[in-house]
């Protein structure tokens, strides 16, 4: 007993003697610290320390900071710091470098005393965006003959978007809309044109199936995404059929850096939840050779009732996907390789009783989707001026539903649909032309019953095509992308030639001018609404091609200018563009035929169509902290002769007018303030009898959508980050009134925004 007292008091001595000599080492280094001070003081020396960052915050590393008064330059870390220490009294000023961004030059200061938080801020260079979409091959922004909407990872933050829907507003000639009042089926309109016109990309591969087209847009989250680049007329020499409006590419995250991030955002719409959790993190070797990147990401939304009829307006979202980059890279042969693997599970259900069965509920819309997708990529330098891409993507998608109403058990069905892609692409590049040949085959196969409409798909498309490609940079002034491509689909039987010019003029340092003549073509194929069954006035609406269809042709015509100005780190630009589109054979529907619970639409050629107007887009920076953007489209969209139903020459649901404003603050030591717009006009909207007594045309009213959010970034010490932001979509609660009521609701008429007003906020966390 005595020994362990003893062993105590001799413990307890030593932590009493380490704290005193601790405490005795701490003053004396304060001590020491503070005769260095002095010492430095006196002899009027100095530190000068800070941070290089771009316009949202992020770090910039390698940026070359210089004190052209001592001929002094360091380069930034991994988390953007940079020092000067021992510096001496005077006067000075800072310049900073980095590739990219506009040189920096400070105002001159006086140094007295040490300088601990310099940070510098830099504007990206207007020219310095790189794109992939328009020639397939990565090319600077400004060297492009084809113009390009280019929607960054940063506009996706700031727009709080959760899904590639979400991510695609406010671009110039992009709407999305939903089409479905039960399970809110979406498509995305280019310059008018309904969404099957339109061809979605997953980095440069058609991976989007006719089934996963019909969610698509809700169901690939923000996560997957490093950039979106949109492609406005017809892309057919690259991409192939279905590509008469343009094309979207999801440009997938390559990470340059190891880092983490977590992100939880939440909405309450009319009180009820909608959560979003994401969480992605990359590592990138030391050697910048091997680099990988994984995301997932969960989606959780409760329904909800609008207008208090007990049916829901917004379905409930059971959503979780996830994925997997893996990069690497083999210097001494000059090659890259990629694989991508994704799976995206979701369930997705609107009507009513959502406790009960699919087949017990008075309405209801119940779709379980599973689709795993797998890509690779190969890129081969052989010289200097030779080198080849070789892809393939597969992607195995199946789905159960139900559409049905009045607790009929026969609704349920089910489908399957495989498709495959494989394409390569050989670059030449001698002197001024990069000629490119390429190819590229696509099988898409349908499996799909819905026995209680009588519906039963079992057919299988392939389609191939090659393609020549010549990017003729002329002079410094003048460049000609011209291309032609051959395409053969099992639905037509003859070959499909499709040429396309597109043409670019550097008139100034700050103003070009781009026009392009392009044509396409749409197979009469099985498209993604067909395999949506409309619930109206309780039956199901089935669309069934004409024995008879023939191929839609498309023949476009682009044409615009592009200004872009920069003084000091003021940036303005503006564009203006005019295009038409002359479409032949289009289709349109027609009913032939009522079944017991179904109207039985048909496809058929009408005698053709057109598509003009003009886009207007101008923005403005103004140092680091204002920026204000704008973009209007005015447009017609014509059959020639009348559509059988309604008598009626506009295309449904395209309005003459919509657009969008944006205007935002940036406040780093208070916070940020994003405040937003989107207008769009009257159009013309079919609606069915059921809920209303007889069929008949509706003219919407036009909608103004205010959005407003606030975000604050905290920076921690060691390069680690929280992000708190909080907002409201629809701030003014602009949303359709004359919505259907009841089990017979006609549910395809619905046209107004996506969202009544909604609260949000989030945390994203970044180490």
């Amino acid at each position: 007993m005595k020994q362990k007292i003893i062993s105590l008091i001799m413990i307890v001595g030593l932590l009493l003697f380490s704290g005193l000599n601790a405490k005795a080492s701490g003053q004396q280094a304060q001590q020491q610290n503070r005769y260095r001070l002095g010492q430095e003081k006196a002899s009027g020396l100095f530190n000068i320390k800070g941070k290089v960052l771009d316009l949202n915050g992020g770090t910039i590393k390698k940026a070359a900071v210089v004190l052209p008064e001592l001929s002094l330059s360091v380069e930034t870390d991994e988390n953007g710091n940079y020092t000067f220490n021992h510096i001496p009294a005077g006067k000075y000023h800072i310049e900073v470098y980095a590739e990219g961004y506009i040189e920096y030059s400070s105002d001159p200061f006086e140094l007295k005393q040490n300088l601990n938080n310099f940070d510098v801020k830099l504007v990206k260079k207007i020219e310095e965006q790189i794109v992939v979409t328009a020639t397939k091959t990565p090319k600077l922004y400004a060297e492009v003959p084809v113009k390009t909407e280019v929607i960054t990872q940063t506009e996706i933050k700031q727009k709080a978007a959760v899904n590639l829907a979400e991510s695609l507003s406010f671009t110039p000639g992009v709407r999305i809309e939903n089409n479905c009042q039960n399970s809110n089926f979406t498509q995305v309109r280019i310059n008018g044109m309904e969404g099957k016109y339109t061809q979605i990309l997953i980095d440069g591969n058609p991976l989007v199936s006719a089934m996963t087209g019909v969610y698509e847009l809700e169901q690939i989250p923000t996560g997957m995404i490093e950039q979106l680049e949109v492609v406005k007329g017809g892309g057919s020499v690259l991409y192939g059929g279905n590509a008469v409006a343009g094309v979207i590419n999801i440009v997938t995250r390559e990470p340059q850096e190891t880092k983490t991030n977590l992100k939880l955002m939440e909405e309450l719409i009319s009180g009820k939840s909608y959560l979003n959790l994401n969480f992605d993190t990359s590592h990138v070797s030391s050697d910048q050779n091997t680099k990988i990147y994984l995301f997932t990401n969960y989606q959780k939304r409760e329904p909800v009732d609008l207008n208090g009829d007990g049916f829901s307006e917004l379905g409930s979202i059971n959503n979780t996907s996830f994925g997997l980059d893996f990069y690497q890279n083999f210097t001494e042969l000059k090659a890259k390789a990629k694989v991508e693997v994704f799976r995206i599970y979701e369930d997705r259900r609107g009507g009513n009783d959502f406790n009960l069965m699919p087949h017990q509920a008075d309405l209801c819309e119940w779709i379980k989707s599973d689709q795993i997708g797998l890509m690779g990529e190969w890129n081969h330098s052989l010289s200097s001026n030779l080198f080849y891409t070789l892809s393939f993507s597969y992607l195995d998608a199946k789905r159960n539903t139900y559409y049905g109403s009045h607790q009929d058990p026969n609704a349920y069905g089910s489908t399957k649909n495989p498709l495959f892609v494989g394409s390569g692409q050989l670059n030449w590049q001698t002197e001024s032309h990069l000629f490119s040949l390429g190819f590229q085959t696509k099988r898409d196969q349908i499996n799909d019953q819905a026995l209680g409409y009588g519906r039963v798909i079992n057919q299988t498309y392939n389609e191939s095509g090659i393609y020549l490609q010549d990017d003729f940079k002329i002079n410094q002034t003048f460049s000609l992308l011209s291309g032609v491509r051959v395409n053969k689909h099992s639905a037509i039987d003859h070959l499909i030639v499709t040429p396309r010019f597109s043409f670019l003029a550097n008139l100034t340092k700050q103003l070009t001018w781009r026009t392009t003549f392009s044509t396409g073509f749409r197979a009469p194929q099985v498209f993604d609404e067909d395999l949506h069954i409309t619930q109206v006035g309780g039956e199901g609406m089935l669309i069934v091609n004409s024995p008879n269809l023939k191929e839609e042709s498309s023949y476009s015509l682009t044409s615009g200018f592009d200004y872009g100005q920069q003084i000091g780190q003021n940036k303005f630009q503006f564009s203006l563009e005019g295009f038409y589109t002359r479409l032949a054979h289009t289709f349109i529907l027609q009913e032939i035929q009522r079944l017991e619970n179904a109207r039985v639409m048909e496809r058929i050629n009408g005698s053709g169509s057109k598509v003009y107007g003009l886009s207007v887009e101008g923005g403005l920076i103004l140092i680091d902290k204002v920026r204000i953007s704008s973009g209007w489209t005015w447009q017609r969209s014509l059959l020639d002769q009348p559509e059988p139903e309604f008598n009626c020459r506009d295309f449904f649901r395209t309005p003459r007018s919509y657009g969008y404003a944006t205007l935002s603050y940036r406040n780093n030591r208070l916070a940020d303030v994003d405040l937003s717009l989107d207008y769009t006009g009257p159009m013309k909207v079919p609606h069915y009898a059921g809920y209303i007594a007889t069929d008949r045309l509706e003219t919407s009213h036009s909608f103004a959508v205010i959005n407003l959010k606030f975000q604050k970034k905290l920076v921690m010490s060691n390069g680690r980050f929280f992000n708190l932001f909080l907002g409201i979509f629809n701030l003014n609660n602009s949303y359709q009134k004359d919505l259907d009521i009841g089990a017979d609701r006609d549910s395809g008429y619905v046209y107004g925004p996506s969202k009544p007003r909604t609260f949000y906020g989030g945390v994203e966390y970044s180490f």
